[in-house]
């Protein structure tokens, strides 16, 4: 699956199509292609729920001069933030708004945006409900309109350590066949 190319949303669900048909309008990803944007998270995905966000990684490395920019054309829309911080001990912009229904979130990092830890987990994730039958899929949605983070449930139905974020990269290195006897000892293999 290639989530570098936003085609795949134009035949997805229908909150797939209706991401691919709002990102358009915003020309959010034409606006932000020198920062290499990727849409991460759940929707990419199909587990998103009603309060779900859109997320959009960017590898940005001066900060302000990509506030500006992202302030520059979407500054006007409701909610607008934008703050600092520093994440995975790399200086971080988040910015965020409101566009319709959907609440976006831009995360830039000075890192590729393929070595960000959403792009990691969101690869991660795939593959799993890849493997996965229908119910693991039905679990997670579940647990995410219980109120449960979307590592973190994750996490839950593999029977993964608490510190979710950091332990779900640790699939990255899971053959096929690793992948296949954790989700059969959970119930959850195909």
């Amino acid at each position: 699956m290639d989530f570098t190319n936003l085609v795949y949303l134009k035949v997805g669900n229908v909150r797939q199509q209706a991401t691919y048909q709002l990102l358009d309008e915003l020309q959010l990803f034409t606006h932000l292609a020198d920062y290499q944007p990727i849409l991460t998270g759940t929707v990419p995905l199909g587990i998103d729920i009603d309060s779900s966000d859109l997320d959009i990684c960017c590898e940005v490395y001066k900060l302000e001069q990509f506030a500006q920019r992202v302030q520059k054309y979407y500054g006007h829309f409701e909610e607008f933030t934008c703050w600092s911080s520093t994440h995975q001990s790399v200086s971080t912009i988040t910015i965020s708004f409101q566009y319709q229904h959907w609440p976006i979130e831009i995360f830039g990092q000075g890192l590729p945006t393929q070595q960000q830890y959403a792009y990691r987990h969101m690869l991660i994730e795939y593959r799993v409900l890849d493997l996965a039958n229908a119910r693991f899929k039905d679990k997670i949605i579940e647990l995410k309109q219980d109120g449960v983070k979307t590592e973190p449930a994750f996490s839950q139905l593999l029977g993964l350590p608490d510190d979710s974020y950091e332990v779900l990269l640790n699939l990255e290195y899971f053959s096929e066949e690793q992948l296949h006897q954790l989700l059969d000892t959970k119930g959850y293999l195909k």
